[in-house]
């Protein structure tokens, strides 16, 4: 089964074209990628995702990489510096403290101690202790 490329745009056609022209007239296969033809390729990376350039051009990903992180080339999008937000924050007003003694006639005692806000069903607790097995 034969893969179709999809169309591409003018730009990285332009580009690839460039690129298929010096890699059939350059004279070793050891000769490197002119200074020209990597700035094109960098210049296409503020556009497109660097791997969709590297694959199209027939690029090292990493090497193109590498380039377009270099100090003079950064992307145009480049996110802002995230700004601190105060919120207000208001000191917890004085928290109310319970306090829980039980007694039954057998002298079993049970003291209950609570600060702030409880999510326990103190009135189960207290059945509970009234209710237990003798």
């Amino acid at each position: 089964m034969e893969k179709t490329n999809p169309v591409l745009s003018s730009d990285l056609e332009a580009a690839k074209n460039q690129f298929e022209n010096w890699r059939s007239g350059k004279r070793s296969s050891r000769e490197p990628i002119p200074q020209n033809l990597w700035e094109t390729a960098i210049a296409l990376s503020h556009k497109y995702s660097i791997y969709k350039v590297s694959k199209c051009l027939r690029l090292n990903f990493t090497d193109l990489k590498k380039r377009f992180d270099g100090k003079e080339y950064r992307s145009v999008t480049r996110r802002q510096p995230e700004t601190f937000i105060e919120l207000p924050w208001e000191k917890p007003g004085v928290s109310s403290e319970c306090i829980i003694e039980m007694e039954d006639e057998f002298g079993c005692r049970m003291k209950m101690c609570f600060r702030g806000e409880t999510r326990l069903d103190l009135l189960e607790l207290g059945k509970s202790f009234w209710n237990k097995t003798r």
